[in-house]
């Protein structure tokens, strides 16, 4: 009996974590854990900042998101140019890419002063079957060659994106594309795969 409750305890725990809200009343589990092409732990779907804090994403997580120093200058200018705007980040917690950038971009937004309400990440595979998709099928339509990549949007429409790595710095790349000068991210040229 007291293996079944600690059982329960750590669905529950998951669930929590690794859930979001569409309204109050009925958190949803949209994310899963998963085993990637190495047979390493991965997540896949949507899923929130929390889930980066469980073990083992956060033995990535937190030394790249600690140890980056943001560019809290440019942050200045764009903080005001966040309003309205919601940002989508594809990535894979398999990927090194994702590792590296993902706990840095998030270090800006914060820095930024971003509400999580308007983040959206999404977790892909790498397995055969599903790469670089999440099993809701997020990614459909948005040409997710390269991961990470950043989609800002306002008001459902894309203004820019960053693929990968930034081509400056985030901050100088991100405040370029919300001044909506010109901007061409890496691998802009590259079409997804319609496996």
């Amino acid at each position: 009996m007291k293996t079944y409750f600690i059982i329960l305890l750590i669905a529950l725990f998951t669930v929590y974590s690794c859930s979001v809200t569409k309204n109050s009343a009925s958190p949803v589990l949209i994310n899963q854990l998963a085993k990637d092409s190495r047979g390493h732990d991965m997540l896949v779907g949507k899923c929130t900042r929390a889930a980066l804090l469980q073990s083992p994403f956060v033995d990535w997580y937190k030394p790249n998101y600690d140890s980056y120093l943001v560019d809290s200058f440019t942050c200045n200018f764009i903080r005001p140019l966040l309003a309205g705007k919601s940002i989508t980040i594809f990535l894979g917690t398999w990927c090194g890419d994702s590792k590296r950038e993902v706990p840095r971009v998030l270090k800006m937004l914060d820095c930024c002063g971003f509400s999580s309400s308007n983040l959206t990440l999404i977790m892909v595979s790498n397995r055969d079957s599903l790469y670089k998709k999440s099993p809701q099928h997020e990614e459909a339509g948005k040409n997710i060659v390269r991961v990470p990549t950043i989609i800002i949007e306002q008001k459902g429409v894309e203004i820019g994106r960053i693929i990968e790595f930034p081509k400056t710095s985030l901050e100088k790349d991100l405040l370029t594309i919300l001044r909506k000068e010109k901007y061409q991210p890496n691998y802009h040229q590259l079409k997804a795969d319609a496996r």
